[in-house]
């Protein structure tokens, strides 16, 4: 009997370390102290030389978010029933449709080269729908903004060679921060040859 429990207490352990926020949830965030009140002055050495906005996500859409394949870029975790990660970039085009992605839980961006080209992380991870899918409009909708900023927000996509939506929470600590000095040193290495802006959309 001892023995069963215990495997069952094993199992359920493995199972819940196979989301990649509760890695961090138990082994990273119990060990680092982060101040809600930290200021802007802080946060604004991960911000880059380009056009950005500030949103929240409309909690009304939070679960939407996690599991709609209208928002979601890693098809493997949604087939298997899993949530999307709350760290991403996802980058559109002019016409609003996708072009490139990247969730924490594909693995280190760095190893994986996911910011080394224009559009980002060029590889076969999507499914060949995925364009048609995730688009700039699905995202606009999670916004906590009001209507008129998403119409501008909207009409003006198009001023952009490319707009980044990079999704972020301040309780990742350690991971979001490594995560927007990425986007920042991606964008800056590229913006005398593409014109971006950046929505951090915070969930």
């Amino acid at each position: 009997m001892k023995k069963t429990l215990l495997y069952f207490v094993a199992f359920v352990f493995t199972l819940s370390l196979s989301s990649c926020c509760a890695v961090w949830d138990m082994a990273v965030l119990p060990f680092v102290k982060y101040d809600m009140e930290e200021s802007d002055i802080k946060w604004s050495k991960y911000l880059p030389d380009c056009n950005y906005i500030f949103c929240e996500i409309d909690t009304s859409f939070y679960d939407s978010f996690l599991y709609d394949e209208q928002y979601c870029t890693n098809r493997w975790r949604l087939k298997y029933k899993s949530s999307a990660s709350i760290i991403q970039t996802i980058m559109f085009d002019k016409n609003a449709q996708c072009v490139g992605g990247y969730e924490l839980c594909y693995g280190n961006a760095k190893s994986l080269d996911v910011y080394d080209d224009v559009p980002i992380f060029q590889r076969n991870i999507y499914n060949d729908t995925i364009s048609e899918v995730v688009n700039f409009y699905n995202y606009v909708d999670l916004f906590d903004v009001d209507e008129s900023n998403k119409d501008e927000i909207i009409t003006t996509i198009d001023e952009y060679d490319y707009n980044i939506v990079v999704v972020w929470t301040c309780y990742a600590a350690y991971y979001v921060k490594r995560h927007l000095r990425q986007v920042k040193k991606y964008i800056e290495a590229n913006n005398e040859e593409y014109k971006f802006r950046v929505i951090y959309l915070e969930v």
